[in-house]
């Protein structure tokens, strides 16, 4: 029964899992077992198609969801999932199928699309599992051994594609193998399928972990030299890519951990048994943690090894060493951290299947598992330390907090920031007399993002202190606003300059900033005057109601050109989409004008450029300017040219370009048309000598406007065009002759009748 082979699992010397591990120092490669596994173990462990996982290390480690504080999970001589903060007993993990053999787990993440699911490496194979109904599924496109993978957790609620994509990401690989003997995979859908990812490495280089950057955007890996160092590439460009300075290795490369901290504000953690890094940006600078009090030295200590770091969202840090060591910090410009006086080892013991991590309260908690095995679970011991009763007692003393205020209004927000876009934020601040701190902006990419900071006085407390408002404005920079794409993520810190340890209850402010299209971004077109207002349709009308194009004046293609269209071409109309159409005279010159809306909200008429095609094909319309009179210096654009499979991919802002840029082609047909509009333009449609309906697209093509796709398709009604002659002109021309003469005869012979009558009278 599984519940027996648990609870031989839990009296198994936690050490029996290295004597199945080959591990070469040099390439720092983990192979798991094969028959070197001792035959009590394997009996022990799988029982038919049914396998108890366990961790691949003989120190027990906890994977948090940093989306819900809730879910978790516990790694050791069993895994165990949580989604009560291991408050309650859970049954300990097990994988049911053929495809796994010894069930040893080197990697998890937690993933958040398409749904909340967990991604896991098992055995050197990659899979994914549903842990509300305990669905397991194998991971497709992965053909070699892998043994890690890495994913970003963005928990934001919108649904923006760089966000969805940021989440859909994972990276799967092995470590301590040359990049020249490995594949490496990514998945965008979440772990569901991988494809290779491509790895710029031409040199022995040895992999120590491929990891995407929330900053950055890059994807970044850290290797190992053939001196034993390591350092951070990225992946694209590996010639010239050497991100951070070298580092010796004091331990061998699978022991080297990196932590991503939660936050999205680019920290980095690197640690070893023997070692303990921070970057502050994405890995670009790694520099050694300190201890408060004795910043000429770092941590661990001399003789003193790492046993565990744990960080959370806030930037705070803990750490734990062999000497039952408890340091506490908080990440910001720089790592420093201060010991407790609490001695873990004195107070809980060393245990390798105990665990450290923040609560939702930034309080430590220390976990250890107890297995029921007449229920066949897992029940969790929690200690606690209380992490702002320990800072009152520490031997390098914390200066109590000179700050009584210190919040913004938009703390753990995500805004958008679009093309001639700015923020505005505020920041409430309240120092003691003589406070030595002060706040302090930072941004993830200042490349990107352009702030100014103001400070004014906003009036005084009940207590006397004077209160503070920052005012912060926020807007792109000249380089991104040049940019047609989108520029991602920057998140906008603001803390407290040089408080290290202080205020520890004062978290940092921060704010995510979205540079791309805000998702309820649109036009509409302006209807001033309709066909309904009018009253040439009603909306009954149009609801049942079917048109039909001739085929003289429309192309099947798309093309534009002239006698294409086989048949005449009959078209129902949507009302749910297109409403009442428009109203435009035939004979006067039009033009469409748009505004833009954010939601519900009108921000602007819209003055960028934007052309316009006929949804069906209809080519019976031109336009009022050429390139003369548009005063055109270089060749424009226009459909024939630009045309591809379909008008919307043949131009947009991507492949637009002004005629008044002086690096375009020559102007050689200045009587070309000018097939670009715009509210600053004189530049109009002039439709020909045609009743009917009209569906339009428009596309603003200008690439400086916004980073959105701005498009929407409208319906028009051109009426007062004179019918078209059926027969030719000569013919017409006899015909009213003849009916003139006629009427001339009938007047005549009537007259002559009357006056005959007169004479005999």
């Amino acid at each position: 029964m599984l519940h027996k082979c648990v609870k031989i699992i839990i009296f198994l010397s936690t050490t029996l899992v290295f004597t199945g591990l080959a591990y070469s120092f040099y390439s720092g490669k983990l192979a798991l077992p094969e028959a070197a596994l001792p035959v009590g173990w394997q009996t022990s462990v799988k029982q038919g198609n049914s396998v108890l996982l366990q961790f691949y290390k003989n120190e027990a480690a906890i994977v948090l969801d940093h989306c819900n504080t809730q879910k978790a999970l516990y790694m050791g001589t069993m895994i165990v999932y949580t989604d009560t903060a291991f408050m309650d007993g859970s049954e300990p993990l097990v994988y049911h199928g053929n495809e796994i053999q010894y069930g040893y787990v080197t990697s998890a993440v937690f993933l958040n699309a398409p749904k909340p699911h967990i991604g896991i490496v098992i055995d050197g194979m990659a899979f994914t599992l549903l842990p509300s109904t305990l669905t397991w599924k194998r991971a497709a496109g992965v053909v070699t051994y892998v043994s890690h993978m890495s994913a970003l957790q963005c928990c934001f609620t919108t649904q923006d594609k760089y966000i969805a994509e940021l989440n859909s990401l994972v990276l799967l690989y092995e470590i301590g193998s040359l990049f020249g003997e490995q594949e490496v995979y990514v998945s965008y859908d979440g772990g569901f399928t991988y494809t290779i990812f491509y790895v710029a490495s031409t040199t022995m280089q040895i992999l120590g972990g491929i990891y995407r950057l929330p900053v950055s955007g890059n994807t970044v890996a850290l290797v190992q030299d053939e001196q034993y160092n390591f350092y951070f590439r990225n992946t694209e460009n590996w010639a010239t890519s050497q991100l951070s300075e070298s580092f010796p290795l004091r331990d061998p490369l699978y022991m080297l951990e990196v932590i991503l901290v939660a936050g999205l504000r680019g920290h980095l953690i690197v640690w070893s048994p023997q070692m303990l890094l921070y970057s502050p940006h994405d890995g670009t600078v790694l520099v050694p943690v300190s201890e408060f009090g004795h910043e000429d030295s770092a941590v661990p200590p001399p003789d003193v090894i790492v046993k565990g770091v744990t960080t959370a969202g806030n930037g705070a840090i803990a750490v734990v060493t062999s000497d039952g060591g408890l340091y506490y910090g908080r990440l910001g410009l720089k790592a420093v951290v201060v010991k407790f006086p609490t001695n873990i080892l004195e107070k809980f013991g060393l245990y390798p299947d105990r665990v450290m991590y923040f609560d939702q309260y930034t309080d430590l908690v220390f976990l250890e598992p107890m297995f029921d095995q007449h229920e066949n679970r897992v029940n969790f011991r929690h200690s606690h330390v209380h992490v702002q009763q320990q800072l009152t007692q520490t031997s390098a003393p914390v200066i109590s907090c000179p700050v009584e205020r210190f919040s913004g209004d938009f703390d753990g927000k995500l805004f958008y920031i679009d093309k001639g876009d700015s923020l505005k934020l505020s920041l409430d601040y309240v120092p003691t007399p003589n406070c030595p701190f002060f706040p302090v902006v930072t941004l993830t990419n200042a490349d990107a993002l352009h702030t100014e900071e103001l400070i004014v006085m906003d009036g005084t407390t009940p207590d006397g202190y004077k209160t503070f408002i920052m005012k912060i404005g926020v807007k792109l920079s000249t380089a991104a606003e040049a940019d047609i794409e989108e520029k991602g993520l920057v998140t906008i810190s603001v803390d407290l300059m040089e408080r290290e340890v202080s205020c520890n209850n004062l978290n940092p402010q921060k704010v995510h900033v979205m540079m791309a299209c805000p998702p309820g971004k649109h036009i509409r077109v302006m209807r001033n005057s309709t066909a309904c207002t009018r009253g040439t349709f009603t909306p009954e009308q149009l609801n049942n109601f079917t048109y039909t194009i001739p085929k003289e004046v429309y192309d099947p293609d798309l093309l534009f050109r002239p006698n294409k269209a086989e048949r005449d071409l009959t078209v129902k109309y949507s009302y749910f989409h297109h409403i009442c159409p428009l109203l435009v005279y035939y004979d006067m010159p039009w033009r469409p004008t748009f505004e833009l809306w954010d939601g519900d909200t009108f921000v602007e008429v819209v003055k960028a450029d934007f052309v316009m095609y006929e949804a069906h094909g209809m080519h019976n319309y031109k336009y009022l300017q050429t390139a003369k009179t548009a005063k055109c210096v270089s060749q424009p654009q226009d459909w024939i040219s630009m045309l591809q499979k379909t008008p919307y991919s043949a131009w947009s802002k991507q492949n637009y370009r002004s005629c008044k840029d002086y690096n375009g082609p020559p102007l050689t047909n200045p009587d070309a048309e000018y097939q670009v509009l715009s509210q600053n333009s004189r530049n109009k449609i002039v439709f020909s000598n045609y009743n009917g309906m009209y569906l339009f697209t428009a596309v603003v093509v200008d690439p400086h406007y916004s980073f959105c796709t701005l498009t929407t398709t409208f319906s028009v009604y051109v009426y007062g065009a004179f019918p078209k002659r059926i027969l030719p002109y000569g013919v017409l021309c006899a015909i009213f002759f003849a009916i003139l003469t006629a009427l001339l005869l009938i007047f005549y012979l009537r007259q002559q009748n009357i006056l005959t009558k007169v004479l005999r009278t």
